[in-house]
């Protein structure tokens, strides 16, 4: 509009001159000529910068029997990934550009480990002899942030659980004949308890592992053990270029270099959209065209919670939504193909990465004076790269506590800018079945019920549950990116597919405050072990009988305190209705 405006300048200032109706008639030319420029430079604009809110990948699931296609929403804390990111670049530039040029010097770039450099002290000689006044340019700090966020959407691996599931199922079938029948279901509590190593009341994944080996064992009988061979990537983005070669190195089973609908395991008209000649077939040039094949399973997940929104959303399915629509940020879809788990996880990266620093720091400190010097970090060899200067603010030659936070928490925002896209192996599901709102870990209450979801896994009219009758289970997580200071210390053997840990979820409190702390290992329930009160404290609280005081439970008694009133408890397990009975003060504690 600034070029309109001086027009009508200059024809006010031009006024007092005589004006023909041939130069009124140029003139309003003129400023119509402006403000259609305008407002195509607005649009243009508009269209060079959407307001994007999430980050889409296509992903093909590479099942045995067939490819899945799953298009996925990604966001972080409600825009895209890489929005994220240049938001947090934005803060930092706004923090650091103290005489607000848009670009940092090299005394302002010093103030944050992200820009700050080995020292050189010739280097920097040299440079103040000729007067050259080094800077980081906008440009160039994204360019440093991208480097150390990497990619905005990372896929990870991991296939032990599937050998762990097997593990299970050859404890529940305690006489060895391959089926889990209906007694060794109902004994399945005990079974599942005597793994409970830890003795807090849960097993978790890694207790059904088989130990590690001891020392005693002869090193030469495990180094002629044969090397497992890298997992097989579950999880192939439709951007990669190599993906249509190999789709037809797992697919093509007749080596005609095609795949048919057969093949794929797809229906004939779900290769229509790729089939461009119209064959019925896909060749390795069609297969290019793969994200514009039908999706099966399209969601939209947050890796940030936020108030009133939900972490995880399903937006469209060709399959039906199983167990999981009443947990939270969890889903389970049912394909034929196999059973979907998809979860979002909430997580705080820079306390992560904070706890596996400062343990570090303590155990490269030998002397335990508190800080660190360069003899003591020669045992890592990432500090021989420059790492110590960038974490040493002052260039004392000491790296002390306050100054590793600061390294970590200023590396590790680019990287929790990033998703990370987790897809676990379950095999036949049986550990991820049992565990029902899938936090990791079987807990009392899903032990009880254990033998009513084995019985749920049966799908033929055979008596029992045999070791391949289930469907196939699959989980996909996303969280985010956690900044690793030092490395992984053991070597990759998938470097394109990492494997992950298997980490369980700490659920979020719920009950009223005497409920959580009570609960100590956080499951959701309060056990007789858990309880402090007497045994008939805990009984009138245990309102359905089933020696587990749930949230509901417990905010019923603390409602029914607060009023003075009895609460009347559920039938029993003998089918009589008790009578109610008042809850005191002296049962619920005050908040």
């Amino acid at each position: 509009m600034t070029y309109s405006y001086n027009t009508l300048r200059l024809s006010i200032a031009e006024s007092a001159r005589p004006i023909s109706w041939k130069s009124i008639f140029w003139r309003l030319r003129l400023l119509c000529l402006a403000l259609a420029i305008s407002v195509l430079a607005s649009g243009l604009v508009q269209a060079d910068e959407p307001a994007t809110s999430s980050e889409v990948r296509d992903v093909m699931f590479m099942l045995d029997s067939g490819p899945v296609h799953l298009r996925i929403h990604v966001s972080v804390g409600g825009v895209s990934p890489q929005n994220a990111r240049r938001a947090s670049l934005d803060r930092l530039l706004k923090t650091l550009d103290t005489n607000g040029d848009g670009k940092l010097s090299r005394e302002e770039a010093e103030r944050t480990p992200l820009f700050r450099e080995k020292q050189r002290p010739k280097a920097e000689a040299f440079l103040k002899e000729i007067g050259a006044t080094p800077a980081f340019s906008r440009r160039d700090m994204e360019q440093r942030f991208e480097r150390f966020g990497g990619e905005t959407i990372v896929y990870r691996q991991n296939d032990t659980t599937s050998a762990s599931d097997d593990a299970i199922f050859k404890l529940l079938d305690a006489n060895q004949d391959g089926v889990v029948d209906l007694a060794e279901m109902q004994n399945s509590v005990d079974l599942l308890l005597a793994k409970d190593f830890d003795d807090d009341e849960c097993v978790t994944l890694d207790e059904f592992s088989p130990p590690p080996a001891t020392l005693l064992q002869p090193q030469a009988v495990a180094s002629t053990q044969p090397r497992p061979q890298a997992a097989e990537e579950l999880l192939r983005d439709t951007n990669q270029t190599l993906l249509p070669a190999q789709l037809l190195q797992k697919y093509d089973k007749n080596r005609d270099h095609k795949l048919s609908a057969a093949e794929l395991d797809w229906s004939k008209e779900a290769i229509t959209t790729c089939d461009t000649d119209k064959d019925g077939q896909l060749s390795l040039k069609e297969l290019a065209g793969v994200k514009n094949s039908p999706v099966a399973i399209e969601l939209a997940a947050d890796v940030i919670h936020r108030d009133g929104q939900p972490m995880l959303r399903m937006l469209g399915s060709t399959g039906d939504l199983a167990d999981g629509d009443n947990v939270p940020e969890h889903a389970t879809i049912s394909l034929q193909s196999g059973l979907f788990t998809f979860s979002s996880r909430d997580v705080d990266p820079f306390e992560e990465s904070m706890t596996v620093a400062l343990r570090i720091f303590n155990e490269l400190d030998a002397d335990k004076n508190g800080y660190l010097d360069r003899d003591e970090t020669m045992l890592r060899e990432r500090f021989g790269r420059g790492l110590f200067d960038q974490i040493d603010a002052d260039g004392d030659g000491k790296i002390f506590g306050e100054e590793m936070k600061e390294f970590i928490r200023a590396r590790g925002e680019p990287v929790a800018m990033t998703c990370q896209i987790t897809v676990y192996d379950d095999g036949a599901g049986f550990f991820s079945t049992l565990d029902s709102n899938g936090d990791r870990r079987i807990s009392m209450r899903e032990m009880r019920y254990a033998d009513k979801t084995l019985a749920r896994m049966e799908r033929d009219d055979k008596p029992g549950l045999s070791v391949s009758e289930p469907t196939r289970r699959f989980r996909i997580e996303f969280r985010r990116g956690v900044f690793n200071p030092f490395g992984n210390q053991e070597r990759r053997v998938n470097p394109q597919m990492p494997t992950a840990q298997v980490d369980t979820i700490k659920p979020r409190a719920v009950g009223p405050i005497w409920f959580q702390r009570w609960d100590r290992n956080n499951d959701g329930d309060i056990t007789w072990r858990e309880f402090l009160g007497p045994r008939d404290a805990f009984e009138q609280l245990d309102a359905d009988r089933d020696d587990l005081i749930d949230p509901k439970e417990a905010e019923a008694a603390r409602e029914a305190t607060a009023s003075n009133r009895p609460v009347k408890p559920a039938t029993d397990s003998t089918g009589r209705d008790p009578k109610s009975v008042p809850v005191s003060s002296e049962i619920v504690p005050e908040q």
